[in-house]
């Protein structure tokens, strides 16, 4: 019987039937947990659906039909849009009625509440007018089996109402209730033993901004440069000490978040410096907790001096009133400004040998792309290179096709594909090998893939397979993590001696490390986490990374990355695949939304199809190029377009 026989949407949920936030998923058993895992599953190709890409999702009818067309086992409803959710694991009891907690959350939100697909568990739909990150960093509390989300998660639907049926509604205020109850520290913890003179003094509007926001201004603050060494995991200063280093980090975060430990907790969660021992409990507290604590009096560092700073009386109703420097009070322990004498520096500057760190830049100046146009801009230093683009665009082609022309030049090369099988990947690299040589005869990786066979696909193994001594796809899992890369790269490191290339596909897929990260959390933990990775090894590492939906009409900028912040302060180089036709007029406007979207429809269309990669950020060279390309989709193969050296060479010729 077909499932639309068995299943209809509940009239409440009517009204989201047209949203394109619904997915398809298939029910996978995973061995470790005993239970199964509910795979979201794009509705239009049955492909894995993704959190962060609305372009993997569809209508409810698309969904319920792919159920039916693929044979799957249900359809979610993907949180985005002001959608949020609660969901209540285990809270129904024998007799029927559910855990006090529980139920005290149902009564409050008072909206669109059903039965989990086990039966014992509830989910709550509903609207929030703000993002669920205004609120804090913490989505889960595992003691209860709580979870909350607006983004980053979908919801299994079942149709099975509990209790009064009821439409989606805004909650808001409600949810705050419930944020504020269940998933922050208390606040009497928090300042239990402070006294009133050791809190930071501060405008209630330098608070209450974002995370990224205040990042940003700890990285351009007078010590920010040791602030972001720590942040990305350098802890030479601190004689390689990770304790003292998370002291030294802890206590950064105490002064800019008023002595918020929530707000620390989830900062530092962010950081390369974040590892298991964290969580790891010393008696009634975890390591991390006593190190936050640790880091609101800690002895050892002194008061910022007063010198030559305006001093401001405090508005503090202590009995003994401090004085403030630029809002900080006297006897607030943060650490001292670095002082270095000019004289001392120039004089001492001979005895540093530079020759090593220069011949090592000169080294890697002729490590090359293979792409002769993007070649004759730069080479490729030892950084962290970020390429976006839009979906379907071809950016794991694109690096793919640069992973093997690293590999034919004898470089080592490690893929870590979340999204691609080896085998999708090892075909769409025989066909390009092909295409190469000769297009009218080229078999596409499909074809490989169904086993269509040819002499000019057995010279093509026997090529790749010569060229490929030192390149290693790498199949990863839905659980596989950013540590698990870093492990991963740091074990082929010890056992060859050799300096990868890293490739990771792609950086909006790799789960978060632990319960208490938002979707921006994870972003940015990641990046820096591979950020570390890559300067503590002195590697090339390229992460691939998903565009804005919003951004899919207009020319690419750093907006349009995926939780940018952490993209554009960390990566060394930003580069962003687009089509040629974002150069057009028209793309500069912000009407006609019609013509935009037939322009850019036909653009992806055309075989081949005209590419251009935008260069965003370059701390190696020119900050701003710009290469176009060739795309044949068909083929898997990006051909360069002459750069204008080439140009030249041939109107001299």
């Amino acid at each position: 019987m077909k499932l639309s026989q068995i299943f209809r949407l509940p009239t409440e949920l009517v009204g989201l039937s047209e949203l394109s936030q619904w997915v398809a998923y298939r029910l996978v058993w995973n061995e470790s947990k005993r239970k199964n895992d509910k795979l979201p599953i794009n509705p239009h190709d049955a492909t894995n659906a993704k959190a962060n890409d609305a372009g993997t999702w569809g209508t409810y009818q698309e969904a319920l039909a792919a159920v039916e067309r693929f044979e799957l086992d249900g359809v979610g409803f993907e949180f985005a849009n002001g959608y949020a959710g609660i969901d209540l694991d285990n809270v129904i009891l024998d007799d029927g009625t559910l855990k006090p907690f529980a139920a005290e959350v149902v009564n409050l939100m008072n909206s669109y509440t059903e039965y989990s697909p086990s039966g014992k568990g509830l989910h709550v739909l509903f609207k929030l007018d703000i993002p669920l990150s205004d609120f804090g960093s913490r989505r889960r509390n595992d003691e209860l089996g709580l979870e909350i989300y607006d983004g980053g998660r979908y919801f299994t639907v079942t149709g099975k109402i509990f209790g009064e049926a009821k439409p989606v509604a805004e909650r808001t205020k409600e949810t705050r209730e419930i944020y504020d109850k269940y998933f922050i520290y208390e606040r009497q913890n928090i300042t239990k033993g402070l006294s009133r003179s050791s809190e930071r003094l501060i405008d209630d509007k330098a608070v209450a901004i974002t995370e990224s926001e205040l990042l940003e201004k700890m990285f351009n603050s007078r010590n920010g440069s040791e602030i972001r060494a720590l942040f990305n995991g350098d802890i030479s200063r601190y004689s390689d000490d990770e304790s003292r280093a998370d002291l030294a980090l802890a206590s950064h975060l105490a002064f800019w978040t008023n002595n918020d430990l929530s707000k620390m907790d989830s900062l530092f969660r962010q950081s390369a410096l974040m590892r298991p021992k964290w969580d790891e409990k010393r008696g009634s507290q975890t390591y991390g907790e006593m190190t936050l604590r640790k880091a609101l009096g800690s002895e050892g560092y002194r008061p910022v001096e007063a010198q030559n700073v305006q001093v401001q009386q405090s508005t503090s109703k202590s009995p003994s009133s401090t004085l403030t420097v630029a809002g900080v009070p006297e006897n607030n322990k943060i650490f001292p400004l670095e002082m270095i004498n000019i004289q001392s520096y120039i004089h001492n500057i001979k005895e540093i040998s530079i020759d090593e760190d220069l011949g090592k830049f000169r080294h890697y100046k002729d490590r090359k792309t293979g792409y002769s146009n993007l070649d004759a801009k730069m080479s490729l230093y030892p950084g962290l290179y970020v390429l976006g683009a839009i979906s379907s665009l071809g950016k794991t082609t694109f690096c793919g096709q640069m992973a093997d022309q690293l590999a034919s030049t004898g470089e080592h090369v490690l893929y870590f594909s979340l999204e691609q099988t080896r085998l999708e990947l090892v075909c769409k690299g025989l066909s390009r090998l092909m295409a190469q040589t000769d297009m009218m005869s080229a078999l596409t990786s499909m074809e490989i893939r169904r086993g269509s066979t040819s002499e000019a696909l057995r010279v093509a193994r026997e090529n790749y397979a010569a060229q490929s001594e030192h390149e290693y796809i790498i199949e990863c899992g839905f659980e596989t993590n950013v540590e698990a890369i870093v492990e991963t790269v740091r074990d082929y490191i010890s056992r060859t001696g050799s300096q990868p290339v890293v490739i990771v596909d792609y950086l909006q897929i790799l789960p978060p490390v632990n319960n208490y990260q938002t979707t921006k959390d994870v972003v940015d933990y990641n990046v820096r986490a591979l950020k570390k990775l890559q300067t503590e090894n002195d590697l090339v590492v390229i992460v691939i990374s998903s565009l804005n939906r919003a951004n899919y009409l207009t020319p690419i900028d750093f907006s349009s990355f995926k939780e940018s912040g952490g993209i554009e302060y960390t990566a060394d180089v930003i580069w962003g695949l687009q089509l040629s036709v974002m150069n057009e007029e028209l793309f500069d406007k912000d009407a006609k939304l019609k013509a935009k979207r037939e322009m850019v429809k036909e653009a992806k269309a055309a075989n081949p199809r005209e590419i251009e990669l935008v260069c965003l950020k370059n701390r190696y060279g020119v900050s701003s190029y710009s290469c176009n390309f060739k795309y044949y989709a068909r083929y898997d193969l990006f051909i360069p377009e002459k750069n204008d050296r080439e140009l030249l060479l041939d109107f001299k010729n």
